[in-house]
């Protein structure tokens, strides 16, 4: 396990446009703990059955297609899954933050949840929730901006873990390799790979053509 910790990339501007969408993040996954009716509503996740035949589906009553694929990465479906998301987006979103500009950023945000939501939806048809998609477009980004920065990242390997500084172009390759690798077996476990691939797939996309534009 790879855990990232910070990214090598001098930053003379905070990065407000990630706070807040940290803050929308937290906030709206916290209430929909509480609150079984928003999180049905935002994501679109329809529960039928029993406890000894439970069915999970897509119920696009209340909100379209369109609508989901970005509400539903405003949530989470607990404390451990909204954590993680929220630090990676936190290593790699304020430097995109900071390159993109706020009103670039936000429009990338947006954008890349769309698009890893659309892509979940057109591969699987099935319903998801996190930031995990669009956290993954805002990585896609950063590796066409800064390849070459090093990412401090906290290794778990067996028992014996420790810090180190890994180039961003080899790290970002290994976690997209290991999704793309669990996508090959079917061994995804409940995670969104379509839409992490797809975010990743999204964010490097328009990065890469708003570099080649000078728009950034």
């Amino acid at each position: 396990m790879l855990i990232p910790l910070k990214v090598d990339v001098y930053m003379p501007r905070r990065g407000w446009i990630n706070y807040g969408v940290m803050i929308l993040v937290i906030v709206l996954s916290i209430a929909a703990f509480h609150d079984m009716d928003l999180f049905t509503y935002l994501s679109g996740v329809e529960i039928t059955g029993d406890i000894f035949d439970t069915q999970v589906s897509l119920n696009t009553d209340d909100l379209p297609l369109s609508a989901l694929a970005v509400t539903s990465s405003l949530l989470h479906v607990g404390w451990i899954h909204l954590i993680g998301n929220m630090l990676f987006l936190w290593v790699f979103g304020n430097a995109v933050n900071y390159k993109f500009g706020h009103l670039g950023y936000l429009g990338l945000y947006i954008a890349v949840a769309f698009l890893s939501g659309m892509a979940h939806y057109g591969f699987t048809g099935d319903p998801f929730v996190g930031a995990s998609g669009a956290i993954n477009g805002v990585m896609g980004a950063f590796l066409v901006l800064f390849p070459r920065n090093d990412v401090t990242v906290f290794c778990i390997i067996w028992i014996r873990p420790g810090v180190s500084r890994i180039s961003s172009g080899w790290i970002i390759a290994f976690w997209v390799a290991w999704d793309v690798l669990f996508l090959t077996l079917g061994a995804g476990g409940g995670v969104a790979l379509w839409a992490h691939l797809g975010g990743f797939a999204a964010g490097f996309g328009i990065a890469l053509a708003c570099a080649a534009f000078g728009w950034i």
